[in-house]
């Protein structure tokens, strides 16, 4: 039997098909490991195409002082404005199959069995995902963006070295504590006190991202030989920002942050995980385009989305500490 008796064409209509019911398949397929969502408020308000996106921000200013009655200088608040200008920028990644691969698929069809598979367009997705993933960690040099772990105008903190040895650090390479429960908790104190302190009271961070190799210490490690309580859960329990609002502070621990600090040392980053804070500009998430045929024997289905990176809207809601 022939079922290409006019084998471009006859492909093409035939992946065209068959792509309808991948693409649907895998845009519903999550990766909980890379859910940048998780980190940052998406904003994609903005149109599709847009070459840009303008941000503008504002904020109040004034001092009420006393006055009598027969005061004419009355104090006046005013209102500051700002603006921020991001870049939008366009990245693609899709996937193909060639005449061959094609055949073979409308042969088992046309005997019932599966035809293409959803691997490659799964592999495709995979790929924006862990893009946009490293966008928004770090950003992304080769067009001047930057991340959650590398903001200019964060502060950076350098953790105590005050630790066995007079390091820094919180646990040695064989994982050995060097710093006791006590001064860990200090150091993240510091860090959210640094934040509520810096800003007038008026930001707390909400969101602490750690290397996943400490996010593991802290999480195996016991307080004491006589409390089994693990670090991890006691710093969750007793923090400033729970202690103060209620709140549950969120830890996570995240890739990309293990080098992230002054001299490729361990970085901690604590925010706000606000909107009015912090947020990744994604003005078309990941799409297929329709199937075309390309070469000789090729077919290819194209996959593009636009971003302009991470935008921290409000610094001193962040702050960084390195070294642990």
């Amino acid at each position: 039997m022939h079922y290409f008796y006019d084998a471009p064409q006859a492909a093409l209509a035939f992946l065209v098909n068959q792509a309808y019911t991948i693409n649907a398949r895998v845009y519903e397929q999550k990766y909980p490991d890379l859910d940048f969502g998780r980190l940052v408020y998406v904003d994609e308000s903005a149109p599709e195409w847009t070459p840009g996106v303008t941000t503008f921000m504002s904020s109040t200013v004034g001092k009420a002082e006393w006055v009598d009655g027969a005061a004419k200088d009355v104090p006046n608040a005013e209102l500051l404005r700002d603006r921020s200008d991001i870049k939008v920028h366009m990245a693609a990644i899709g996937y193909e199959y060639n005449v061959e691969e094609l055949g073979q698929a409308q042969l088992l069809v046309a005997t019932g069995g599966p035809g293409l598979t959803d691997a490659k367009a799964a592999g495709a997705r995979r790929g924006y995902v862990e893009f946009m993933w490293n966008v928004t960690i770090a950003g992304d040099t080769t067009k001047g963006l930057l991340g959650l772990s590398n903001q200019t105008n964060v502060t950076i903190g350098t953790a105590p070295a005050d630790g066995t040895g007079s390091v820094s650090t919180w646990f040695d390479a064989g994982g050995n504590i060097t710093k006791t429960p006590a001064q860990i908790v200090r150091d993240i104190n510091s860090v959210l006190t640094g934040v509520f302190v810096g800003t007038n009271t008026i930001e707390m961070a909400d969101t602490i991202l750690l290397p996943h190799d400490v996010y593991a210490w802290l999480a195996s490690t016991t307080m004491s030989a006589t409390n089994s309580e693990t670090v991890l859960s006691f710093i969750l329990r007793t923090n400033i920002y729970t202690m103060r609002t209620g709140q549950q502070l969120t830890i996570r621990g995240e890739l990309g942050l293990s080098t992230a600090g002054t001299g490729g040392t361990r970085r901690m980053v604590a925010y706000a995980n606000r909107e009015d804070v912090v947020k990744l500009h994604l003005p078309m998430r990941h799409r297929f385009m329709a199937p075309r045929e390309e070469g000789s024997f090729g077919f290819k289905v194209p996959g593009m989305f636009r971003t302009g990176g991470v935008e921290v809207l409000r610094t001193g809601a962040f702050r960084y500490l390195d070294g642990i």
